[in-house]
């Protein structure tokens, strides 16, 4: 009887590594594929477009695989996005790349339970540059190349939220790359290949010109 007992208590200790070892990466936009955020169709996500704008997958620019979002100015948006209601809690990471060419600033907005108030944004925000919107300033100057940056969305905004939309901000006359948008459950789960995202446990490559914060 005894060895049955070690051998149950041996099981249990290795279901409880495995259930302490879990993580979860949810790949909302990468190579624009059908097990993605946007089920092969990221574009038509964003049905709103201000001035004209628009969303397009360009094979031009990418920091991961083939593909990246281009968004004209000023932005395209979308609050509730179809299907998307994802648990911030559980995926408290947000991994995430731009570039833009030209202008002075570059924004990503996040719809919290389909609210606007979370903002990430690169360069200038003063008043007749940008849209002046609240915002975490993640660098004082618009990324020529490429930059990766990773954020614990839980300490920037809120513990408990769910994400329900995007909105892609390159705002002042110039448009801006988005790639690699990634929630994830421990920090350094995910990384940037030249093929597409990787989890933590595979050998990866990041490529120059980028940096991460």
């Amino acid at each position: 009887m005894k060895p049955l007992i070690n051998a149950i208590l041996v099981v249990v200790f290795a279901l409880t590594l495995v259930s302490a070892g879990f993580a979860e990466v949810i790949v909302l936009f990468d190579e624009d594929a059908k097990d993605e955020g946007g089920k092969g169709a990221f574009a038509p996500l964003f049905g709103s477009h201000d001035n004209g704008s628009s969303i397009t997958i360009t094979n031009d620019e990418s920091v991961s695989g083939k593909v990246s979002t281009f968004c004209t100015p000023t932005q395209s948006y979308n609050n509730v996005m179809s299907g998307w209601s994802y648990p911030i809690g559980d995926t408290p990471y947000l991994t995430f790349a731009w570039k833009k060419d030209g202008g002075k600033i570059i924004m990503l907005q996040l719809a919290h339970d389909t609210a606007w108030a979370y903002r990430y944004y690169d360069g200038d925000n003063s008043a007749g540059v940008g849209p002046t919107w609240e915002g975490i300033q993640l660098d004082n100057e618009i990324p020529k190349d490429w930059v990766v940056y990773t954020r614990d969305l839980t300490k920037d905004f809120a513990q408990a939220w769910n994400l329900t939309g995007l909105a892609f901000t390159p705002w002042d006359g110039v448009g801006g790359y988005y790639d690699f948008l990634v929630l994830h459950s421990k920090e350094n789960e995910v990384h940037i290949s030249g093929k597409a995202v990787e989890t933590e446990g595979k050998i990866s490559t990041v490529w120059g010109k980028i940096k991460q914060d």
